[in-house]
């Protein structure tokens, strides 16, 4: 936002004189309290390039926040995985990748219909689809995106929303000289097949718009859109790319270059050249943050990377062509625990090299993943191929379930565990050479850590919002299912908590005061069956009586809190006055604030250069 927008949204009482103030002085981030522009400064610039997702501005952050962000990571800091999201063959989310990698079940198949050939490979189903309204993204714009960088947007998005870190609590990730979102991007991918495409309708008496052949804007336009302001940057080093993007993303973390970043890489196979047998497709997010700085948000620590090391292996090269890297590296390495593997040529040495870095021995890593591990679930999936083993690798610290293997035939309880944790390292090799290997080590909470739950019985306020009422009811039709099914759920006060303080707050809101889980789940059938009644701020008229642009609104909020009016904070919060919920309910220690919970809905539709039919 320029001075002039700054001063005139501070006028209508969209931003209040804090916030106005660090726009001013540059201290605050290019994004509109409600469906502005992320600082034009997005890729191409184009119709929608530079719109970013509704979400608040900076609110201001508690002094101990600040203080963190200021004394940042030590240079051994260990770095916590606190979310993820993926989407693979036959495993729309990480969830049917989860139960895929424990049932050993393969997704070896066909091309999707419209996709030409018979290649037997490793597919996603409707790679045209997506969602540009959920991003305020122009249609013609985001026909012009490659898919693979589509893909990523909702993958990246549905990250940072699995950590619980798209409303305020994004906002107070803070650099060194406090500006808010330090969240680096760094990625990969896989192929430039859209705009060999494209390219095939461009004449000289009919010239068309191409799609950019690069991958610098797969980064670069998520920073612009959720307003980033850590590092961004693409990676290429073949089936290694995504480990030397998580290597490159933990050191810019230690030395505070960023407050947290994500890590993540997609390929799809759109040209028929790309395809051959056995090849695959995929897409892969985690988002990191130094392991205090997590423990002091709140997140959930899916499990930690001890240490990591890249290299080159001095074999490889351009000629040893596709997928022969990792073949190579890999061939030995998933016959035997990381004991053997660290023998294994021609990885060895930067294996080695990992392990000095986490300080710990071979002996003590149990489980090696790599791209032969994986092949059975994404075939040989380039720069994909290492998100996947990565994503495993954390899944089954996480779950603390070793997956069927070299000899296992199936799932099994993984011994171990206290007071030594255990342990899995995931290495990939370049077909160029460039070998990378990472220790990651489960997260064993100190004792007496354990989040205290809140009174049971107590009310809570409950929060969804959208940026259409379609999704607002998609995404609360998500909540209705997980809640009213025979699953495990999450604590009414913890899933409320989680949904407050991690999720950013949209135009079209829902919300409702209930006693307990039943309750709630009534209320979102009752909604998802009505489709009402909730607030629609798109039209302008939100916060009505500028209580956002006077600074007692923060300390009316507290009390209100404080003496559990919920309803008539509800009240305000549905009227568009921005809450800074992190502030009213600080909580620290695993999980205490940031759990896993369904993913926005995303109402995708296809987009296509020249239509559908002429998909490829």
């Amino acid at each position: 936002m320029d001075e002039k927008e700054v001063l005139t949204r501070f006028k209508n009482g969209h931003l209040d004189r804090a916030q106005a103030a660090a726009l001013l002085t540059g201290a605050g981030v290019g994004i509109a309290a409600r469906g502005g522009t992320g600082g034009g400064t997005g890729p191409d610039a184009g119709p929608g390039a530079g719109t970013a997702v509704p979400v608040p501005v900076a609110f201001p952050r508690p002094d101990s926040v600040r203080e963190r962000a200021a004394d940042g990571p030590s240079p051994a800091e260990r770095i916590a995985v606190v979310g993820m999201a993926g989407r693979y063959p036959g495993a729309g989310d990480l969830g049917s990748f989860w139960r895929q990698a424990r049932e050993g079940h393969g997704s070896a198949g066909a091309p999707p219909a419209g996709r030409p050939g018979d290649e037997r490979g490793h597919y996603l189903e409707r790679v045209q689809d997506f969602d540009a309204e959920f991003f305020g993204i122009d249609v013609a714009e985001a026909t012009l995106m490659d898919p693979q960088e589509r893909l990523f947007l909702e993958t990246a998005w549905e990250a940072l929303e699995d950590a619980g870190c798209t409303g305020g609590r994004l906002d107070a990730l803070t650099s060194a000289d406090g500006t808010p979102r330090s969240v680096g991007v760094f990625t990969c991918a896989g192929t430039a097949d859209y705009a060999v495409l494209a390219a095939r309708g461009w004449t000289r008496e009919r010239p068309v718009r191409l799609p950019r052949g690069g991958h610098w804007s797969l980064p670069n336009r998520f920073s612009a859109l959720a307003g980033l302001t850590g590092p961004s940057q693409s990676v290429d080093t073949a089936e290694s790319s995504v480990l030397v993007a998580l290597h490159l993303a933990a050191a810019a973390l230690r030395a505070g270059e960023c407050a947290a970043a994500l890590v993540g890489g997609v390929q799809l196979l759109l040209h028929p050249s790309s395809r051959r047998p056995g090849a695959g497709e995929g897409v892969g997010a985690l988002l990191l943050k130094p392991l205090s700085r997590a423990l002091a948000d709140g997140d959930t620590v899916h499990c930690v990377i001890r240490g990591s090391a890249v290299g080159h292996s001095a074999q490889g090269g351009p000629g040893a062509g596709p997928g022969r890297g990792s073949r190579v590296a890999a061939g030995h390495a998933a016959e035997h625990a990381a004991g053997d593997a660290a023998d294994a040529a021609p990885g060895r040495r930067v294996l080695r090299a990992a392990l000095r870095t986490a300080g710990v021995d071979a002996a003590s890593v149990a489980v090696h993943e790599d791209a032969d591990s994986v092949r059975a679930f994404v075939g040989e999936a380039g720069a994909v191929t290492a998100a996947a083993a990565l994503t495993r690798a954390v899944l089954q610290l996480s779950h603390r379930v070793l997956v069927p293997g070299p000899g296992r035939a199936e799932a099994q309880a993984w011994p171990g565990g206290e007071p030594e944790p255990r342990r899995a390292s995931v290495g990939a090799h370049g077909a160029g050479g460039a070998a990378a290997h990472v220790i990651l080590e489960e997260y064993l909470p100190a004792a007496g850590s354990a989040v205290a739950a809140g009174p049971a019985g107590a009310a809570e306020l409950f929060v969804l919002s959208a940026p259409t009422p379609a999704h607002l009811v998609a995404t609360a039709r998500r909540f209705a299912e997980l809640l009213g099914g025979a699953g495990p759920v999450p604590e009414l006060a913890v899933l409320a908590r989680a949904l407050r303080t991690g999720r950013a707050a949209m135009d079209c809101r829902f919300a409702a005061v209930v006693g307990d889980t039943a309750e709630l789940v009534a209320v979102l059938e009752r909604f998802v069956a009505d489709g009402g009644p909730y607030a629609d701020l798109r039209g302008g008229g939100s916060d009505p009586l500028d209580m956002g642009a006077v600074p007692e609104t923060a300390d009316y909020l507290a009390a209100l809190w404080r003496a559990g009016h919920l309803q008539q904070v509800r009240s305000l919060w549905l009227s568009g006055l921005d809450v800074d919920w992190a502030v009213l309910e600080q909580a620290h220690g695993a999980g205490a604030v940031a759990v896993p919970l369904p993913a926005s809905a995303f109402l995708r539709t296809p987009l296509w250069l020249g239509g559908e039919e002429e998909r490829a």
